[in-house]
Formats: structure tokens, C-alpha cells, sequence
């Protein structure tokens, strides 16, 4: 089972699986379970595409970093790496900007963005899931108190 969504379909399945049916706690509670695997598995597989793109990222900066800097202005190079030729050498001081300014790297960062915000969003429904014991038995105590007022 492919364990990746988007962020649109992970609020989708949370606001579908999030309601708490108040009257069968016994039923709720062996849900949670269920749920955290589920969203478990989720986070698990976005965690991992977050560093697989964090090592894409890495090395793609070097290799603009070196390209910025001249060492990568021969032919053989330009070809391997799919660059076209420097017009100019960037200096140490606007490397940074350069780096920063590059659609390519760009890319890559928003790819790590958009995995690391499902992984975030994973995160809290955890923690809302690791909660729901609390909540389903303050529920059970609150009906048996309403039954011993009846």
C-alpha cells in the first residue's frame, strides 16, 4: 500500500475519521489503535520522502555551488550535468544569493515543504489520537453519571 497523499486528502481522511461517536466509547476505543497505525504509516513514508529530498537538496547545492563558482565551466561538464556555460563567475560574498535565487533548488525545497507539512499534520493527529483515551473515558464517566441522575 502506497502510504503518500497530499495535504488536501490527509485533511480529508482526518475530518472523516475525527468524529467520536459519543454513544459506543467501547467501539471508539478500538478504533484509536486502528487510526494511529493508519496515520502512523502516513507519517512514516513522508518522514522518509522529507530526507530522501533533504540529501537531493544537498547535493544539488554543491553541484550549483561549484558550477556558481567556475569549476564546472568545461564542456564535459556542462554536458554531464545538463548546465549551460557561466556567462560570469559569482563571487564568495553573492554565492549565497545565487544559490538561493535558483528555480532548481527551489523546487526541491518545496517539494520538502509540502512532505514536511503532512509530516507536521501526522503529528498532530497523533497526538489528538493519543488523547482520545482521555477524552472517550471522561465520556463514559460523564454517562454514567448522567444514569445514576436518572
Amino acid at each position: 500500500m502506497n502510504n503518500g497523499v497530499t495535504i488536501d486528502q490527509l485533511h480529508e481522511m482526518w475530518t472523516t475519521d475525527s468524529p467520536i461517536n459519543e454513544t459506543d466509547p467501547h467501539k471508539e476505543l478500538t478504533r484509536v489503535p486502528v487510526l494511529h497505525a493508519k496515520y502512523l504509516k502516513i507519517r512514516s513514508h513522508h518522514n522518509l520522502l522529507v530526507k530522501r529530498i533533504q540529501f537531493e537538496y544537498t547535493n544539488k547545492r554543491k553541484l550549483k555551488q561549484d558550477y556558481f563558482a567556475g569549476h564546472l565551466n568545461n564542456p564535459e561538464d556542462l554536458e554531464k550535468y545538463n548546465l549551460p556555460p557561466l556567462q560570469e563567475k559569482i563571487y564568495k560574498q553573492d554565492m549565497n544569493a545565487h544559490l538561493d535565487a535558483d528555480d532548481e533548488l527551489n523546487k526541491i525545497l518545496i517539494k520538502k515543504i509540502i512532505h514536511q507539512e503532512i509530516v507536521d499534520t501526522c503529528d498532530s493527529i497523533l497526538k489528538e489520537l493519543n488523547n482520545r483515551t482521555y477524552q472517550l473515558g471522561n465520556i463514559t464517566k460523564w454517562m454514567m453519571f448522567i444514569g445514576e441522575q436518572n
